[in-house]
């Protein structure tokens, strides 16, 4: 199956033991590493994972880009180019510019929905409560792809 990824997840899968979406995170890299699954991301990923650990951590600058590369690794992520993609995202801000506006949802977040839709992902995962894992939504994104917290994904490729 693919899995299209947020950012957020692969963080997740880093951040301290007991917080929010941590443990299902890393069970769902476990998953992923068995090779049954495939990561899809934008490459925004990569500026994204680096900017959420040098902002939530003290760990040095050259470890960050070693937890980057190993998350990489150990998700299966197949990045896609950003250009691949731009397009794509601008159509669909556009289509939902009310939950746009609405919610707050950035650029970003519709870029990686852009390339998981667009890379033919049976699901999106991610961590984004403020945003995309609101129901309104949810029911909304699901034209392209239905959208799964890391424990509801888990459940999805376990089926």
């Amino acid at each position: 199956m693919k899995v299209g990824l947020d950012a957020s997840v692969l963080v997740a899968s880093v951040k301290r033991t007991g917080e929010k979406h941590h443990e299902d995170a890393l069970t769902l890299a476990k998953k992923m590493g068995t090779g049954e699954h495939e990561g899809v991301c934008s490459a925004l990923l990569l500026i994204e994972i680096t900017g959420a650990l040098a902002s939530s951590t003290t760990m040095p600058v050259e470890k960050i880009y070693d937890v980057e590369l190993s998350l990489i690794k150990g998700f299966r992520v197949n990045m896609r180019p950003f250009e691949l993609y731009a397009d794509r995202t601008v159509d669909l801000m556009l289509e939902f510019r009310d939950l746009k506006s609405k919610f707050g949802i950035g650029s970003a977040d519709f870029h990686y929905l852009a390339a998981a839709s667009g890379e033919g992902c049976d699901l999106f995962v991610t961590t984004d409560e403020k945003h995309l894992l609101k129901r309104e939504c949810r029911e909304r994104f699901s034209k392209y792809i239905p959208i799964h917290t890391p424990s509801e994904a888990l459940r999805s490729l376990s089926s």
